[in-house]
């Protein structure tokens, strides 16, 4: 039985904005918070209202939290009975208040063990929700260092003084015209919104499975790096563009450029994040993948087969 069709023994609850919500299934829990993944309006047009100083620390704010999700969740993946202790060591204040999200982990921080496969959707959907914020923080970055760029070049330098001198006053960076920071460096939204391309995301943190039969290679991309995986007799090779080969192990595989991964990607990648995805062959031509990436996992539609929970 697949772990979304469990039926609890009694419906559980949570009390979020001061009502009790109840569940049968783990189904209806993710039906529930997949609804929670997207930016509400307020928040959206509060970021409009950001300059490009404040959306670039926005954004890495976002960043800095997301990465002690991908901690947890890639630690409760290796030893699920521990994801509870995982959310508990964080403040519950990292957490959004958007569509209640600090009252729903409260509320689970409340709960016992029973509620682990809770904790863990709850998690993954508050992952995705946050790829959701930094979604929109790219594109009105892009919007508004567009229309900053054409103001430059219909003023005269009069013009652009006083604008200077208004941006430098105004809490932006004064130093707009470098390099932008490195959360910039990879904007891929026109890749991933773009349905008639060839490849599509994997969902954040949630198991895909794969197949891919034995002398089998598919193309991967790790953001915008192109990588591919091959089955070669049941051993799966991870191969870059310069025909590195990284072999996998037996179990999960952590891939990344962290040195805590079993797999580590070359740095000349630096898109490819600390902790990217977690590779597992299930059965010899099964494998499962599970993003945990800030920039994504992408392959061939044709390659992905029915979401999994486990």
């Amino acid at each position: 039985m697949s772990v979304l069709n469990k039926l609890f023994a009694k419906a559980l609850s949570l009390e979020v904005a001061g009502q009790e919500i109840s569940f049968s299934t783990l189904a209806e829990v993710e039906f529930a918070l997949s609804g929670r993944t997207d930016v509400p309006a307020k928040k959206i047009a509060e970021m409009v209202g950001l300059t490009l100083h404040e959306l670039r620390k926005e954004a890495k704010a976002i960043k800095t939290v997301e990465q002690q999700f991908v901690d947890v969740l890639s630690r409760s993946i290796e030893d699920s009975g521990r994801i509870t202790q995982y959310l508990r060591s964080l403040d519950v204040h990292v957490f959004s208040q958007d569509h209640h999200w600090r009252d729903i982990m409260r509320s689970l921080d409340a709960k016992d063990k029973s509620y682990d496969d809770v904790r863990r959707i709850a998690l993954v959907k508050y992952m995705q929700y946050l790829r959701s914020r930094q979604d929109v923080i790219k594109q009105t970055y892009k919007v508004k260092k567009r229309e900053r760029q054409l103001i430059e070049a219909r003023s005269d330098t009069t013009v652009m003084a006083d604008a200077e001198y208004s941006f430098d006053h105004d809490g932006a960076d004064p130093a707009f015209g470098l390099r932008d920071t490195v959360i910039f460096d990879s904007v891929i939204i026109e890749q991933q919104s773009d349905t008639t391309s060839e490849f599509a995301r994997l969902p954040k943190g949630e198991p895909q499975i794969v197949n891919l039969d034995e002398g089998q290679r598919v193309s991967i991309r790790f953001s915008k790096h192109a990588f591919q995986i091959a089955n070669r007799a049941n051993q799966l090779v991870i191969i870059d563009d310069q025909n590195r080969e990284y072999l996998l192990q037996e179990g999960k595989n952590i891939i990344g450029r962290d040195s805590v991964c079993n797999v580590v990607i070359d740095n000349v990648y630096r898109d490819v994040s600390r902790i990217h995805l977690i590779v597992e062959q299930v059965e010899p031509n099964r494998i499962r993948f599970t993003d945990l990436s800030s920039h994504g996992t992408f392959l061939p539609h044709r390659y992905l087969g029915a979401l999994l929970q486990s």
